[in-house]
């Protein structure tokens, strides 16, 4: 069951789970935020903290760092980056002897499942690709410095960078093309509403664009939640060509 409200070291006021009409800045981690949030219902303060910042533990264990725990600090430290998306950590974060990671990395899911056209599709979280990702077409985030944390299909044709699809969705923000899907009047969520680019193509390349999309589609819900109910607008075609 979620936790409706609740009290905050970092916020003078209760704060309540809603959901966000537009984009946001979590005041927690510093990253961008869609969908819910703990949100304070006084207007003037403007605050809000992604789910996993306002409900993070003290001490957290993950799967990649076997030997180590990491210790939740409310301030990020100059130069650091989160080991899965190779931002910096401005905010709230969690530290290990090993590694730095941002509350919602840590809680990334290990595996994500979806069927679609008679199909399925599984994507699992690696520490590191072992292919070029789509996105970037490189294998590291920087090359050298940092691997970053990939979604990759079980066939092995599909990588995506964490690091990637995150600077993709804030790339998109910033040039406008995230809106709300309105139904009756009612918000149902944000959508990815640029037109898509690019000839039409043969079978082969529309199912393997349908399945670009659909790796795509359940990687960004992964990483903001039950914001996006619908991502358009790549052009898959170029991006498998590249």
């Amino acid at each position: 069951m979620k936790i409706t409200e609740i009290d905050h070291f970092s916020h003078r006021h209760k704060l309540e789970l809603s959901y966000s009409e537009k984009p946001y800045q979590c005041d927690g981690c510093k990253e961008l935020g869609f969908g819910s949030s703990y949100q304070c219902n006084n207007k003037k303060c403007d605050f809000h903290l992604h789910e996993n910042c306002g409900l993070a533990k003290p001490i957290a264990t993950h799967s990649f760092f076997k030997n180590s725990s990491f210790k939740f600090k409310k301030k990020g430290k100059r130069g650091k980056t989160c080991k899965a998306c190779g931002k910096d950590v401005q905010g709230f974060m969690y530290k290990s002897k090993e590694a730095y990671l941002h509350p919602c990395c840590l809680e990334l899911p290990s595996t994500l499942n979806g069927n679609f056209n008679g199909g399925s599709l599984r994507l699992n979280l690696e520490v590191k690709a072992s292919t070029k990702c789509l996105i970037c077409q490189n294998k590291e985030i920087y090359k050298g410095k940092l691997k970053g944390w990939a979604y990759i299909s079980s066939c092995g044709k599909h990588c995506y960078h964490v690091g990637c699809v995150n600077n993709m969705n804030f790339e998109n923000w910033k040039m406008g093309y995230f809106n709300q899907s309105q139904s009756g009047g009612v918000a149902k969520g944000l959508v990815f509403n640029k037109e898509e680019n690019g000839e039409s193509s043969n079978g082969r390349k529309e199912n393997e664009g349908s399945l670009m999309k659909n790796a795509l589609d359940f990687i960004v819900k992964a990483v903001l939640g039950d914001a996006v109910t619908s991502f358009l607008g790549i052009d898959f075609d170029s991006i498998a060509n590249n």
